[in-house]
């Protein structure tokens, strides 16, 4: 295996993990969303046992005395310890009702299913969490949805197959923008509907809409991370500037020379007093570098390789010059780009 194949396959492996290990989960919490949907529908319509009813499914109450309390607060679990350890030895709840239960207070304990649901006090009772098919049915979407990013960089290192191999490819995240805005809409669907998301006029009105609009920032997205290229004549295809005015570009040298020094400037300046380096967009000239053209020539405008990608945005375009003999990097977005090698040609 070449050091192009084993990069690629290198720059793969830790998004599709990450990928399937997301969608894997998922889909494990979308199968309990049926099973939990059932145990709290179950829950809310369980009423209290008959005389002489031992079901697990009706709501059976036992008095009990509290022992003693272990209040631990925030990460550790808080404690109720039960008087000879009836009906049972401990049970796990919050910090509160840790805090409010004292010892020696007569409690009524609520059972169903064989677990204490409500632990009933004069002046505080504590309720069993039950977890709800909606708040299931939430969180599989939100995994789903969190497998999107790296799905979105396994696309992108799809589309840049037949680039060479050091190349930086356009960033993944104009693709939050359809995923958060999915989100915002597919989430409150979920758990108003964790077992119908279909089974309604409203649900389906809901998709209708929502599916329109991700859909359209998705299309937004793709068109945002394409590979553009260079291209092969910038001079020519360069926009025209206002005349007789000052236009600063977001442009930036990537070498230290005596019109970039320390890599001090962000924006090129073009106008009637030539093209200079800035520290700032504008407007003024205050603290501009002229360049000197005279001494520039164009060698090749390409995409942006290796470590010039943490140096400037993903989508810019890199001209190598020559300096009088030294070579030189200038960075910008495609269009800008153009316009200032037209200011240097």
């Amino acid at each position: 295996m070449n050091t192009r194949d084993g990069a690629a396959r290198g720059g793969r492996a830790k998004p599709l993990a990450v990928c399937v290990l997301l969608l894997a989960f998922a889909c494990g919490a979308a199968l309990a969303v049926a099973g939990t949907t059932a145990a709290e529908r179950a829950w809310r319509a369980a009423v209290p046992c008959a005389a002489g009813e031992r079901g697990d499914d009706c709501l059976r109450t036992v008095p009990a005395v509290i022992e003693r309390t272990e209040p631990h607060q925030p990460k550790k679990l808080s404690h109720l310890y039960f008087t000879h350890g009836r009906p049972l030895r401990q049970l796990t709840v919050t910090y509160e009702a840790a805090e409010a239960f004292e010892a020696g207070d007569r409690v009524e304990l609520t059972l169903w299913r064989g677990q204490v649901m409500t632990v009933s006090g004069r002046h505080y009772v504590w309720h069993e969490h039950v977890t709800t098919g909606g708040s299931m049915a939430v969180v599989a979407a939100g995994l789903a949805l969190s497998a999107g990013y790296p799905g979105a960089q396994l696309l992108l290192l799809a589309r840049g197959r037949r680039r060479p191999a050091d190349e930086v490819l356009p960033s993944p995240l104009p693709f939050l923008a359809p995923l958060v805005v999915t989100a915002v809409w597919l989430l409150p669907l979920c758990y108003r509907h964790p077992t119908s998301l279909f089974g309604s006029t409203e649900a389906i009105a809901w998709w209708a809409v929502g599916g329109v609009v991700s859909l359209g920032l998705f299309g937004w997205a793709w068109r945002a991370t394409r590979i553009r290229m260079p291209d092969e004549t910038p001079v020519r295809s360069a926009a025209r500037l206002p005349e007789g005015e000052d236009v600063f570009l977001s442009a930036r040298f990537l070498e230290h020379t005596e019109y970039n020094p320390h890599q001090f400037g962000t924006h090129v300046v073009l106008g009637p007093d030539g093209p200079a380096v800035t520290p700032h967009p504008g407007p003024g000239r205050f603290a501009a570098k002229p360049i000197p053209v005279e001494r520039l020539a164009l060698r090749s405008v390409r995409r942006a390789r290796g470590e010039e990608g943490d140096l400037v945005p993903h989508s810019w375009h890199i001209a190598e010059l020559d300096d009088a003999g030294r070579p030189v990097r200038l960075a910008a977005a495609p269009d800008d780009l153009a316009c200032v090698l037209r200011a240097l040609a």
